[in-house]
C-alpha cells in the first residue's frame, strides 16, 4: 500500500508545476472560490486521463498497473493529492488579498 501511494506521489510530480500554474491562474482571474476551482481541476484530471487512455501515453502506466494501481484508482487518487493542494493554496491566498 505504501509502494502504491509512493508510486502515485512520483507519478503526481510530473504534474505538480502546472497544477501550481493554474492555480496561480485562478487567483489572478478572480476564479479564488473553491468549487470553481476544484470542478476546473476534476475536468483537467478527466481530460488527463483520457488522453493518456487514448494515446502512446498507455505503455507508461504498465509500472502502476504492475503495483495493482488502476487507471482509475491514479487519476482519482491525484485529484484528491491536487484537491487537497488546491483548497489549501486557495485558502491561504484568500486570507492575503
Amino acid at each position: 500500500m505504501l509502494n502504491q501511494l509512493f508510486a502515485i506521489l512520483y507519478y503526481y510530480r510530473t504534474f505538480a508545476l502546472w497544477s501550481f500554474v493554474i492555480n496561480i491562474l485562478l487567483l489572478i482571474t478572480g476564479s479564488s472560490s473553491l468549487i470553481p476551482a476544484l470542478i476546473t481541476k476534476l475536468f483537467l484530471i478527466v481530460l488527463l486521463y483520457y488522453l493518456v487512455n487514448e494515446t502512446d501515453a498507455k505503455q507508461k502506466l504498465t509500472f502502476y498497473k504492475n503495483l495493482g494501481v488502476s487507471n482509475f484508482k491514479l487519476f482519482s487518487i491525484l485529484y484528491l493529492i491536487d484537491a487537497l493542494i488546491t483548497i489549501g493554496f486557495l485558502s491561504l491566498m484568500n486570507e492575503f488579498i
